[in-house]
């Protein structure tokens, strides 16, 4: 699919060669996204114990030297997207979008996901994207606020 500047968007299944590369993403996209936490909080290996027993789709683009620009994990057993984290330099083209319902497409049917409250970016993009948030559950002890959203597959 064509992304919104002409560059061609394949979404297909992680492959374990895709790891380190997604792990770096998760990295610096972890570290911008949750800005108030110490840069320490987040090492490389998060991504691999945070996406694993999940299904992983990867975005990269053709005339980008096969180069992997985002991901988005998928629990398909909760119905829940887990993680979708886009290369900074990369965002802004359509290519999350195109991960959401790639992902929703996968679940086949309604799913949730579920951002922290501080996360004004992702708040409005998932909005931007047609997801409502659903009524809040209390989180106890020093749980990060979450914001949980739900949407039905197209």
């Amino acid at each position: 699919m064509p992304a919104e500047d002409g560059l061609r968007i394949d979404i297909r299944f992680a492959t374990a060669a895709d790891g380190p590369r997604c792990a770096d993403i998760f990295l610096h996209g972890r570290r911008a996204a949750f800005s108030w936490q110490p840069e320490d909080r987040f090492g490389l290996d998060d991504y691999y114990d945070c996406v694993d027993g999940e299904e992983v789709l990867v975005a990269e683009l053709d005339g980008a030297a096969q180069l992997v620009v985002g991901f988005v994990s998928v629990d398909a057993g909760e119905r829940f997207i887990h993680t979708l984290f886009i290369d900074p330099q990369w965002r802004g083209r359509g290519i999350g979008s195109a991960l959401l319902r790639e992902a929703l497409t996968l679940l086949r049917g309604s799913a949730e996901l579920a951002c922290a409250s501080r996360n004004a970016a992702a708040r409005a993009f998932y909005e931007h994207n047609g997801w409502t948030p659903v009524p809040a559950t209390e989180t106890g002890g020093d749980a990060e606020p979450l914001v949980v959203y739900r949407k039905s597959a197209l």
